[in-house]
């Protein structure tokens, strides 16, 4: 394969850093990023569905191994990682500065939080002391979430614009509100409003895109620093299993730094040292380079993990060392393939299966939920028909998915697409 490549400049999509006006964009995240989402609603549905084969949903808490289900969400925030040096590098070309980089990296990270804590709530929530019912509530607070991020329309005629502007305002107003409004039980049966418990799945991968965009602009990108901070990250999971950082005291307990500081974000930063390969000076790397770099590093994330498995074994719940590297490697190793296929052999016309969903992945992620709740709300409890146990339960969550797809992409299509 290296072979057939005369100019390493015109092999391959070509993403670089500040300052290059020459950047392709990289088809194969878009398409592993739909893949994923992808993936993790067609789970998420299939959690659901009674007898079912183990292999098909999540390993036992604290049991030792994995099943494909539980590779899901670590492809999520590995594919997070591929994101930040491509989307840093995007922002300086295009005139952005610290400053502004930093607001957009808090403003992602609080938005992401905020919906963490949201869907947690849901928990606690009291549909007498609210005097809503969680489905009609949480109905209400994503649409308003989904007009407020939907981006302003830059080409269109004023009266539209003061249309979108004005929508945007209303579902400001209807957020506040809702959220004054929200009442929940505690175990106490005490009437409490929103408050913290965990952050959830989007606040924890809030808490580790945060971390990971901080340390690769402080290590300027280099790759050997973000190598370190990968090994870091590790440690200071098996520190806080051990103790170690006990002195933190609540801090610990209001983020989790082992956990969500440290092996969840070791995640993120095995994506962001792959997204590497696209930036800068490696932006003119030969595929066969990126490949060949792409293979070694997931095996070795793989078989690390296998090495440290007897430390606190391969456990999703606790989202353990050897858990992490080795998803890590596997995502990694995913992603070379999709690499291969789609940006190197540019064998393509079948991934606009998952393109759409990738490039509006947010939309994509809450739509399920905006289903749920939106059936819930109209007295609907089964979508399409009322199977949800063996093949024929399986075979609709299938065909759930696929609504939920189409259902993206006719919004997409339509100008409708999610930014923080």
């Amino acid at each position: 394969m290296a072979g057939m490549i005369k100019d390493p400049k015109a092999a391959g999509p070509r993403l670089a850093g500040k300052g290059d006006a020459s950047v392709t964009r990289l088809h194969s995240l878009d398409v592993f990023r739909g893949f994923v989402i992808v993936m993790m609603i067609f789970v998420n549905y299939l959690a659901g569905v009674a007898q079912i084969p183990g292999w098909a949903k999540h390993m036992p808490d604290k049991v030792d191994g994995f099943t494909f289900v539980d590779l899901v969400f670590p492809g999520f925030l590995f594919m997070v990682g591929v994101s930040i040096p491509l989307a840093q590098a995007s922002r300086f070309r295009h005139g952005d500065t610290l400053p502004g980089l930093l607001k957009h990296i808090l403003l992602r990270t609080v938005s992401l939080l905020f919906l963490g804590v949201i869907f947690v709530n849901g928990e606690t929530f009291s549909a007498e002391a609210t005097g809503l019912s969680q489905n009609v509530w949480f109905l209400l607070v994503l649409l308003s979430v989904i007009a407020i991020w939907s981006p302003q329309p830059k080409l269109a005629e004023t009266a539209k614009r003061h249309a979108v502007l004005a929508l945007k305002g209303a579902a400001i107003l209807l957020l506040a509100f809702l959220l004054f409004r929200y009442r929940g039980k505690n175990d106490s049966g005490q009437i409490v409003w929103l408050k913290h418990s965990w952050w959830g799945i989007l606040g924890m991968i809030g808490w580790a895109y945060l971390n990971c965009s901080l340390i690769y602009l402080a290590v300027k990108g280099r790759l050997a620093a973000l190598m370190g901070a990968l090994g870091f990250l590790i440690a200071l999971y098996i520190g806080g299993r051990h103790g170690r950082l006990d002195w933190l005291g609540s801090i610990n307990d209001w983020v989790g730094v082992g956990e969500v500081l440290g092996s969840t974000s070791a995640n993120v930063m095995a994506g962001v040292i792959v997204g590497c390969l696209f930036t800068g000076e490696k932006a003119s790397l030969p595929p066969s380079s990126r490949l060949r770099f792409l293979a070694v590093f997931g095996v070795g994330l793989y078989l690390t993990g296998m090495l440290l498995r007897p430390l606190h074994g391969i456990i999703k719940n606790q989202a353990t060392d050897s858990y992490t590297l080795v998803a890590a490697g596997l995502c990694c190793l995913a992603f070379l393939a999709f690499y291969w296929v789609i940006d190197v052999r540019r064998w393509r016309g079948w991934e606009f299966v998952f393109m759409l969903a990738g490039q509006n992945a947010l939309l994509a992620y809450l739509l399920p939920d905006i289903g749920e709740f939106l059936s819930g709300a109209l007295g609907v409890s089964h979508w399409l028909w009322p199977y949800h146990s063996g093949w024929p339960g399986a075979l609709n969550t299938f065909a759930v998915t696929i609504v939920i797809l189409l259902v993206n992409a006719v919004l997409t299509r339509a100008g409708l697409r999610l930014k923080m």
